[in-house]
């Protein structure tokens, strides 16, 4: 009797064992599965989701990863937080999804980090947010490693960032293309400026002050509400103070209004820099009605092969998804190539950990450069790894087209004052 009861425990702990072993291997075998969230109302939002869908065929049609198939599951948060956090937690609980890829405004992705803090130690996973910009990401990493380890930004060209890699690269563009020695700064009144028109105790300065010491003296500051409509006064003001350059810290507010009304006012010839937005879009011209000739602005929607797979990643996704490359859409293509990476160095998906490591070390040929992320904070490494070229509104034929000026080894054009481009 005592034997029998030995020989049927023992079957069933083989048979535990067995199944134990039989579900890891299936787990092996089975699809990597990543989500996507994003408000699929919103063009931004629209041409990251075919991004991430192009990124999931193309590594498919290569054999997937680790030899094993990319499923993406696609979610739409509507924009809205309590929506975002329902889903996330879908994804991470129910489809166990190995990563989440966020590619909505900053605070959806703050949104995702603390709910993903809360799941990760029973629902490991990583986390990343492609169009979110701002410091609330990193800073978290910064401050609580181990809790927000697993959260990673690709889209961090700007805030206090900007202040150690691209305000130099402005200041290079300012005097040595414009010629420019005394510059005027316009801010819209938005959480992501604020670093920038404050600075950040123990981190990093004002701009202003950034600007100053790179030899420009600042001799006008201003802020804009985002729905603020008239700007001539402001343009007015900036024109007596003898600024000769503008360097515009917006990308929300009505860039059709604000660059019009530039073109209009006694600055007008002042050469004028916007960091983004509708400014670096190819409508910026008809919105206008053509008013944009001069405007400098940071834009990767033009077709300059900064690597071999620019050119290629703009033609496929406008064919095969029907959307233009819109800033958030390179990030997120370049964001699951550099997962893929990842994954494949640590050996799978199975171990977070080591997959997070990976992440930290792991640099990839990207759309707009190099892929890869600081190891300790968390974003996408900076210029000249992963690039977003200057560019100004120059004639063409009858029309107007971003033509590349900085950096030099991928221009197209020469820098040229507005006054000069109206003639």
């Amino acid at each position: 009797m005592n034997g029998c009861k030995m020989v049927c425990k023992g079957i069933t702990v083989f048979l535990f064992t067995l199944a134990l072993v039989t579900s890891a291997l299936a787990q092996d075998k089975g699809p990597i599965i990543i989500g996507f969230m994003g408000n699929l109302s919103a063009a931004p939002c629209l041409s990251a989701r075919g991004a991430a869908q192009l990124a999931v065929e193309e590594m498919n049609a290569a054999g997937g990863i680790l030899g094993r198939p990319v499923e993406l599951i696609i979610e739409d948060t509507k924009g809205e937080i309590p929506k975002a956090v329902e889903l996330y937690k879908k994804l991470v609980m129910t489809n166990k999804v190995s990563a989440v890829v966020i590619a909505e405004k900053v605070e959806m992705a703050v949104a995702g980090m603390e709910i993903g803090a809360e799941l990760f130690r029973e629902y490991p996973h990583v986390m990343f947010s492609t169009i979110g910009s701002g410091d609330v990401i990193w800073h978290r990493v910064r401050d609580a490693y181990d809790k927000y380890k697993f959260g990673f930004q690709t889209y961090y060209a700007v805030s206090t960032h900007y202040l150690t890699t691209f305000s130099h690269l402005n200041a290079t563009v300012f005097k040595e293309l414009a010629g420019a020695k005394k510059i005027a700064l316009v801010y819209e009144d938005m959480e992501w400026t604020r670093p920038l028109r404050r600075g950040l105790e123990g981190v990093s300065p004002r701009l202003a002050e950034v600007y100053q010491k790179d030899g420009l003296e600042v001799v006008h500051e201003t802020t804009v509400s985002t729905d603020q409509k008239m700007f001539t006064s402001i343009f007015e003001q900036i024109a007596a103070s003898g600024a000769d350059a503008i360097d515009c810290v917006i990308g929300y507010i009505d860039q059709g209004a604000f660059i019009k009304q530039w073109e209009q006012s006694s600055a007008r010839d002042i050469p004028i820099f916007i960091w983004g937005g509708l400014a670096g879009m190819p409508p910026a011209w008809q919105v206008t009605q053509g008013k944009t000739l001069g405007v400098m602005v940071g834009s990767s929607m033009t077709r300059v092969a900064i690597t071999e797979k620019t050119i290629p990643f703009m033609d496929n996704l406008a064919t095969k998804y029907k959307v233009g490359p819109i800033f958030g859409s390179h990030t997120t293509y370049d964001t699951l190539f550099g997962l893929k990476k990842a994954i494949e160095n640590a050996g799978g998906v199975a171990d977070v950990e080591a997959l997070i490591k990976q992440l930290e070390a792991v640099e990839e040929v990207a759309v707009l450069g190099t892929i890869g992320w600081d190891a300790k904070l968390h974003y996408n490494l900076p210029h000249p790894k992963y690039i977003t070229p200057v560019v100004q509104w120059q004639k063409q034929g009858d029309q107007g087209a971003m033509q590349v000026i900085f950096p030099a080894e991928f221009a197209t054009s020469k820098y040229m004052t507005p006054a000069d481009l109206r003639k």
